[in-house]
């Protein structure tokens, strides 16, 4: 495998994109992944989509997708707190669409079923209805050492 040149790789050179950061170490992207999950996971949309926005700058383009799907659904889910239906519909859709390349699962969460969540909150709201909000939940694909069952 050969090295990324400077031509072909910014980061190399120091030079980013417009709102883009450089790569943070994968043991503290793990931490703000998984931090962002159970802040999502608590109802904390907002803060959860602070958390995945500071991954989505510093992803490589293979990933920007997905941490910006995550940010997209936690958008559209702080819209339908609110009552407000078209930013709702806006941000869910957006949302859908930026997740669907990485079912079923992806960074060792179930892409799928959040994906089925929000699409039943989105077709109620494409009905016309506004549709009560039951919290989606973000569930891993493996227990990790912090399960705490039997």
């Amino acid at each position: 495998m050969t090295e990324p040149s400077a031509a072909t790789d910014p980061t190399a050179t120091g030079e980013l994109p417009a709102g883009r950061t450089p790569p943070l170490d994968p043991i503290e992207a793990d931490r703000l992944f998984r931090r962002g999950v159970a802040l999502f996971n608590g109802v904390r949309y907002w803060h959860a989509h602070e958390a995945w926005e500071t991954l989505w700058r510093a992803a490589p383009d293979d990933e920007r997708d997905f941490y910006q799907g995550l940010i997209q659904v936690a958008a559209g889910l702080i819209h339908l707190q609110r009552r407000n239906v078209r930013g709702a519909r806006n941000k869910l859709s957006e949302g859908l669409a930026k997740l669907r390349p990485y079912q079923p699962a992806y960074n060792g969460v179930f892409v799928n079923e959040l994906i089925g969540e929000a699409r039943r909150l989105l077709d109620d709201l494409q009905a016309g209805q506004l549709p009560y909000l039951i919290p989606p939940i973000i569930r891993f694909t493996e227990l990790g050492t912090d399960d705490f069952s039997r």
